[in-house]
């Protein structure tokens, strides 16, 4: 075991061009010691032997396992003690590093340590400008995306490291919100640094991501709403009663999310009825006459 400040951990799956370039802006803006962990999870030969080459240390996936199966591999041979959890359609300012790293280091139980982000599918962290304010969020409702995630690596092994059970898509950076939240430890903002984040290019390319992030966002509700102490997980620095008080708070915020999905996906399936049956009933749109080709339109000037 290495006494690195910091490891990074990045999944990829194809998008080649967006990896190599996070990768440059790390290389160049990185302030601290650390080891670069690429997982591939099944990309196309050409991309995962550039992608191994990009990396200090590489895994190889056969096939696409998922945001959180990849973010747990690197995870496991990680090494710093503290790991940065990065998607890889990001570039990286100057010091980032040592500044999130100043940030948790200041705290008496680390908790996560964001960047402030351009773009997220949650504006929570979403900033225009990097500014001096370094802000905690309020547990179970101001929900940032994970976008870029700084942990102590013994905190997370402790918790058993990401849930692997929304398979590919979504709902794996709440999740884990929750979990650090339910153990009394903080999230927090800082933002002095800004990444700037494409959002959502790897997602993009899943034929039905739609449907995945709807089954996986009701999936995290109904976990939490409806949450077993026996299977969240637990810090042993968490007091039972500090655990039951989060806990509690947990399944109402899960109770609320669940009802708020669930009347989100209703009237988005109500909209797309109505947009068929749009469809169905309009006139058919009148033929155009086929124009001429520009060849037939000279022909015809030079037959006159």
């Amino acid at each position: 075991m290495s006494n690195l400040p910091l490891s990074i951990v990045i999944p990829v799956w194809n998008q080649l061009d967006y990896t190599r370039a996070c990768v440059e802006s790390l290389r160049r803006t990185t302030d601290v010691a650390y080891e670069l962990i690429i997982v591939d999870n099944g990309s196309a030969t050409d991309s995962a032997k550039a992608a191994a080459e990009l990396a200090d240390v590489f895994i190889g996936n056969e096939t696409n396992l998922g945001f959180a199966a990849g973010m747990n591999q690197g995870l496991e041979v990680a090494t710093g003690e503290y790991v940065a959890f990065v998607n890889n359609d990001t570039v990286f300012p100057d010091a980032w590093a040592s500044l999130l790293l100043e940030t948790i280091t200041t705290q008496h139980e680390p908790g996560i340590v964001l960047p402030a982000v351009t773009a997220a599918g949650n504006q929570a962290s979403v900033r225009r400008t990097p500014s001096d304010r370094v802000t905690t969020f309020e547990p179970f409702a101001a929900i940032p995306s994970g976008v870029v995630y700084v942990v102590q690596r013994d905190t997370m092994v402790e918790l058993g490291g990401w849930s692997d059970q929304y398979g590919i898509a979504s709902a794996e950076d709440l999740d884990l919100l929750f979990s650090f939240w339910v153990n009394n430890r903080t999230v927090v903002l800082d933002e002095r640094v800004l990444v700037k984040h494409e959002s959502a290019v790897t997602a993009a390319t899943l034929d039905n991501r739609r449907e995945l992030y709807r089954r996986n966002r009701l999936a995290f509700a109904t976990r939490w709403a409806k949450a077993d102490p026996g299977a969240v997980p637990r810090l042993a620095s968490c007091s039972d009663e500090l655990f039951a008080t989060n806990l509690t708070k947990a399944r109402i915020a899960g109770t609320w999310m669940h009802k708020w999905f669930s009347a989100m996906d209703l009237a988005d399936e109500r909209a797309q009825s109505v947009r068929k049956a749009e469809a169905r009933l309009a006139p058919p749109a009148p033929a155009q006459a086929a124009q001429p080709s520009l060849l037939h339109r000279i022909a015809r000037k030079l037959r006159r």
